[in-house]
């Protein structure tokens, strides 16, 4: 079931809530994103709190939407999904993974949930945005071999064959 989703949440907090949230981000929230995309549908999130030792909280959990996008190879908008699976830690200042986890700071901070979805699915975004192989073609580019022009007849052809090759 999805739920409202809070603007900020505080990771040993919710943690010690066994807090999962499950509900839809408005991409209206969203500030940086639209800046790339020229479309931003609400965003999917599912995450799930826990402790995992003394001063460590474990975030799990998927993002994923949908996105218009302009493909580099054709110029040509099109939808593309975009997700990012969390897997990190919130720890102290200096904390390290044992299973080589990325490892945020501010345990007991507010975390704008907000600019975190935006970060991860910024990270999770593509360099360049293009169609799958063969669904799109540069401009200019020959598509089938149907367009190709008609092969150019050589009239001097048929005189090189009726002398012979002389080297």
């Amino acid at each position: 079931m999805q739920d409202a989703l809070p603007d900020t949440i505080i990771p040993r907090r919710a943690a010690i809530q066994a807090l999962a949230l499950d509900g839809l981000l408005p991409g209206s929230a969203l500030v940086r994103l639209p800046a790339v995309f020229a479309a931003v549908e609400a965003v999917s999130v599912v995450l799930a709190f826990s402790t995992t030792g003394t001063d460590r909280v474990l975030l799990t959990g998927n993002l994923s939407t949908t996105v218009r996008a302009r493909c580099q190879r054709c110029l040509e908008e099109f939808e593309m999904g975009l997700s990012a699976d969390i897997d990190v830690e919130f720890g102290l200042p200096g904390a390290i993974s044992s299973d080589d986890r990325e490892v945020l700071t501010g345990l007991d901070d507010k975390l704008m949930l907000a600019e975190f979805v935006e970060d991860e699915l910024l990270l999770g975004a593509p360099m360049t945005t293009l169609h799958d192989e063969g669904d799109c073609y540069p401009p200019g580019e020959i598509k089938d071999a149907e367009e190709l022009p008609p092969a150019r007849r050589n009239p001097f052809g048929d005189l090189t064959k009726l002398l012979g090759n002389k080297d």
